[in-house]
């Protein structure tokens, strides 16, 4: 005899049962969710945010648009890290 259990979970639950797993089954997760996310459109999104770069910064050194995107790194990966360390 075979039988079904349905589950419902907010999104918040779910995230938040993930998040006590072990990282080795988070990883199995992030495997099969990636081979379902589209690449087409992470590249595509990719694109768009690199043309509207370029759209921005014309007129602008090479050399300058380099020193603002490292800048805007440094600020993403100072604001990560102190999230992780509240």
């Amino acid at each position: 005899m075979s039988s079904t259990v349905t589950i419902e979970l907010t999104l918040e639950q779910l995230l938040s049962a993930i998040r006590r797993l072990p990282w080795e089954q988070k990883k199995i997760i992030w495997k099969a969710l990636n081979d379902e996310l589209s690449h087409a459109e992470v590249h595509q999104q990719f694109n768009a945010a690199l043309h509207t770069s370029w759209a921005a910064h014309k007129g602008i050194s090479e050399d300058e648009v380099m020193a603002d995107a490292l800048q805007a790194v440094a600020e993403v990966r100072a604001a990560r890290s102190a999230a992780r360390n509240s």
